[in-house]
C-alpha cells in the first residue's frame, strides 16, 4: 500500500516517523475511538448503591465512566455518539443458574410448560407426534400436575391412548421426574427394577404396578436408552441457545451441571471466539468423566467469555415431585419425606478433595433436610467456603433456625425468584404453613447479610430475566396474582432484585471486580431496554423489552427499533 503524506519533499526520517505513528494509532486497539451512548435513563448498583446516569462512555471492551451527558460529551469531544432516544440502560443481566442445552433442545421437543390440564397435554403431544413422523423417540418436558384440576401424577395408560407405537419420555417441569408410556418402559425393562432405590423412586399404584412415573435417579432407567446427539449438534444447539439468551438481555449465564459433550462444546466455541455472552460452567458431579474434566484444570479464557471453576452437586430432588429431602414427612403424603440424591459422605469426599485446588462447590438443595446437610458440609473449614465462594443452588426451603448459618459461614444463596410464583399453588400443600417460614426467604436472608444471586433455572422456568425481576419484587405471577403477593414480607426492592441479577451474580462467580455493574474499568456489558424499571409500577416490570444487548463493548443483539 502506498501512503502519500505530503506533496512537498520531507526527510526520510520524518516520513518513517509519521508512518510509524499512523500505524500505531490505526492498528493498536488501545487507540480505538471512545463511544458514548447518551440521552438515556441509566441505572446500576455500584458499591451497594443505586446510581442513576444519563450517559455511558466506553472504549474497546471497558467502561470509562457513567454520568451526566453534558459532562461526558465535554470530556470526550472526539467520541462516537449514539443517541439512546431516552430509553433505559441497565448492567447486563446475569442468570446464575440455568441449563443451556436443555433450553436449546426445547424447540425439538414437546413443550408442556404452563399447560393446565391432562387432556390439553395429550392433545399437544399427539400434535407433535403427527408433525414429527421421523422421530424415533417422542421427547419433551414441562408437564406439571399441580396445575391440573385432578392434581395427581399421570400414568403410562394416559400416554398409551395416543396414536403412536413409539416410546414417549416426558420430563416434569422441574426436571426431577419423568413420565413414560408402556413402550418406553418395555425398552428399558423397568419392571426389573425395585420401587425404591438410592436417591430415587418408581411410583407404583395401589396394587404395586408401575405407573410410568420415575423420580430423580430412577429417571436414568429410561434416560440411558435415549439416542445421544452428536458433538456437532450439541455445539450448534448451545450456540443458538446463547444467542437467544442474549436477546433476552442476559450477558452472562451459569450453566448448572454439564457433562463431557457440553463441556467440549463450550471449549470449542471459546477457542473459535463464538460465545456471544459470558458463560460460567459448572461440572456435573455425577458425570462418569468428572475426573477427566477436572484434570483439565480450571478454565479461564483469555477473552473472559468462558470460565470453568465450579462443580454442581445434587443434594436432593424437587418439591413438586416430592423428591426434595425434608426433615419431616410431606404434609400431603405422610409416607415419604423425600430423599438425598447424593449422600453427605459423597458430598464431603468430593468437595473437600477439590476445594484446595480452587474448585467452587455448588450444591442443589431444595428441602430443609438437604439444605441442612449442605450447610453442614460447606461450614467445614475443609470446604474453603469463603475463599471459593461456595453456593447452595435454590436454597428453597430452609429450617428457620438454619437461615442465619448461611451468613455465619459465608455461603451464597443462588435462588430463582420465579420458583416462588410457580410453586405458590402447591408449596403449602406439600410442607404446611409452618415450614414456609424459611421458604423462598429472600428478604430475610438479605437482611441477615447473605449474598443472593438470582437466576431462573431455565427451562424449568422461562429464561426471561425480567420475569424474575418482577417475581422478586411483587411475589406475584404475571397476572398479578395473588393481589398483595405471596408471603409479601419476603419481597425484594427493585434495587435489591437488580443487584441479585447483576453484581451479586458476578460475586457468586468470583467476577465482581470486572463485571456486574457499570463503573470505570469494568467490562462494557449492558443492555438497552424500553422502560425504566425504577419508575414504572412494579407489576409492569415483566413487560420490559430488550432493544439491544452489548457484551465487551460489542453489540450482540439488536431488535432493530433503535435508529
Amino acid at each position: 500500500m502506498r501512503i502519500i503524506l505530503f506533496n512537498q519533499p520531507v526527510s526520510n526520517m520524518i516520513k518513517k516517523t509519521l508512518i510509524l505513528i499512523i500505524l500505531i494509532v490505526t492498528c493498536n486497539p488501545t487507540f480505538a475511538r471512545v463511544t458514548i451512548i447518551h440521552n438515556i435513563q441509566g441505572n446500576t448498583i455500584n458499591n451497594g448503591k443505586h446510581v442513576s446516569f444519563q450517559a455511558i462512555a466506553f472504549e474497546n471492551d471497558k467502561i470509562l465512566e457513567v454520568g451526566a451527558s453534558k459532562n461526558l460529551l465535554e470530556k470526550y469531544q472526539e467520541a462516537e455518539l449514539i443517541d439512546g432516544n431516552n430509553n433505559s440502560i441497565l448492567p447486563g443481566l446475569h442468570d446464575a443458574h440455568g441449563h443451556v442445552l436443555a433450553l436449546g433442545n426445547l424447540k425439538n421437543e414437546v413443550d408442556l410448560m404452563g399447560v393446565t390440564s391432562l387432556e390439553e397435554s395429550l392433545e399437544i403431544i399427539q400434535k407433535f407426534i403427527d408433525e414429527h413422523p421421523n422421530n424415533s423417540w417422542i421427547l419433551g418436558r414441562g408437564w406439571n400436575q399441580a396445575l391440573w384440576e385432578e392434581n395427581k401424577f399421570p400414568t403410562f395408560k394416559d400416554l398409551d391412548k395416543l396414536k403412536t407405537d413409539k416410546p414417549i419420555w416426558l420430563r416434569r417441569v422441574d426436571g426431577h421426574a419423568g413420565w413414560a408410556n408402556s413402550k418406553a418402559m418395555e425398552i428399558a425393562q423397568s419392571g426389573n427394577h425395585l420401587k425404591d432405590m438410592p436417591g430415587g423412586e418408581i411410583i407404583v399404584d395401589a396394587n404395586g404396578i408401575q405407573t410410568g412415573i420415575f423420580v430423580d435417579t430412577a429417571m436414568g432407567i429410561i434416560g440411558k436408552h435415549l439416542e445421544n446427539e452428536s458433538q456437532e449438534q450439541v455445539t450448534t444447539i448451545i450456540h443458538e441457545a446463547l444467542n437467544y439468551l442474549a436477546s433476552l438481555g442476559l450477558t452472562s449465564v451459569d450453566d448448572a451441571g454439564v457433562d463431557w459433550t457440553e463441556y467440549d462444546s463450550y471449549i470449542t466455541l471459546s477457542e473459535q471466539h463464538k460465545l456471544p455472552i459470558r458463560v460460567n460452567v459448572m461440572l456435573a458431579s455425577g458425570s462418569s468423566v468428572l475426573d477427566k474434566m477436572i484434570d483439565n484444570g480450571p478454565v479461564h479464557s483469555k477473552d473472559d467469555y468462558l470460565q470453568v471453576h465450579a462443580i454442581k452437586f445434587m443434594g436432593d430432588g424437587a418439591l413438586g415431585s416430592r423428591g426434595a429431602a425434608m426433615l419431616e414427612p410431606y404434609s400431603d403424603r405422610h409416607d415419604t419425606s423425600g430423599k438425598l440424591v447424593q449422600s453427605k459422605d459423597f458430598l464431603e469426599s468430593l468437595i473437600y478433595k477439590y476445594s484446595d485446588k480452587g474448585w467452587q462447590a455448588n450444591i442443589h438443595a431444595i428441602g430443609d433436610r438437604a439444605n441442612r446437610v449442605a450447610i453442614e458440609v460447606l461450614s467445614n473449614e475443609k470446604a474453603n467456603t469463603k475463599q471459593n465462594r461456595n453456593r447452595i443452588e435454590h436454597a428453597q426451603i430452609i429450617a428457620f433456625k438454619d437461615l442465619k448459618k448461611l451468613k455465619e459461614f459465608d455461603i451464597i444463596a443462588s435462588m430463582q425468584p420465579t420458583h416462588a410464583t410457580s410453586d405458590m399453588n402447591m408449596a403449602e400443600d406439600r410442607v404446611g404453613r409452618e415450614r414456609l417460614r424459611g421458604a423462598y426467604a429472600w428478604q430475610t436472608l438479605w437482611k441477615k447479610g447473605v449474598i443472593i444471586a438470582s437466576g431462573s433455572d431455565f427451562p424449568v422456568e422461562l429464561a426471561n430475566p425480567f420475569y424474575g425481576l418482577h417475581a422478586a419484587v411483587t411475589r406475584q405471577d404475571r397476572n398479578n396474582q395473588p393481589k398483595d403477593g405471596w408471603i409479601p414480607i419476603e419481597n425484594l426492592s427493585v434495587a435489591q432484585a437488580l443487584a441479585s441479577f447483576t453484581i451479586n451474580a458476578a460475586y457468586a462467580n468470583r467476577r465482581d471486580q470486572v463485571q456486574g455493574s457499570l463503573e470505570s474499568g469494568k467490562y462494557a456489558d449492558f443492555i438497552l431496554v424500553d422502560q425504566n424499571i425504577f419508575e414504572i409500577p412494579k407489576q409492569e416490570i415483566w413487560k420490559t423489552n430488550v432493544l439491544q444487548t452489548w457484551v465487551g463493548g460489542k453489540k450482540v443483539y439488536d431488535n432493530g427499533t433503535v435508529e
